[in-house]
């Protein structure tokens, strides 16, 4: 990954440690769409901070969530999954909206399949 890969990777990182640390973040970043923001804040409630700062890095290299990220992840439900990568899309220059989409599928997929493979408790 070049630099801008990096820079954008680090202020990604920043923006959603700084969304998860801080309840009522979404809120405050999106003002302008307070639907989104109060869907975001439901969401976040079901994932732990370890793994969404996994699902989130995961955009940004080659490495994908473990299971038990995939899991949380899967189960906050696809249009939670939606929402943060239009969030994502957001904060990112238009040139990397495409592969931020696509890696959000990608993240999307790759969690899916694992659950249906996970043996049943």
């Amino acid at each position: 990954m070049g630099s801008c890969g990096k820079n954008i990777s680090s202020t990604l990182f920043l923006f959603i440690g700084i969304l998860i640390i801080t309840p009522g973040f979404a809120i405050r970043t999106n003002e302008e769409n307070p639907e989104l923001s109060q869907h975001l804040e439901e969401c976040h409630k079901k994932v732990t901070k370890r793994c969404a700062i996994e699902i989130s890095n995961s955009i940004y290299t080659n490495k994908t969530p473990s299971e038990y990220c995939c899991q949380k992840h899967i189960t906050t439900g696809k249009a939670c999954h939606d929402d943060f990568i239009k969030l994502f899309i957001s904060k990112v220059p238009k040139e990397k909206v495409t592969f931020v989409a696509a890696k959000g599928d990608q993240i999307w997929n790759h969690c899916a399949s694992i659950i249906a493979l996970a043996p049943v408790a």
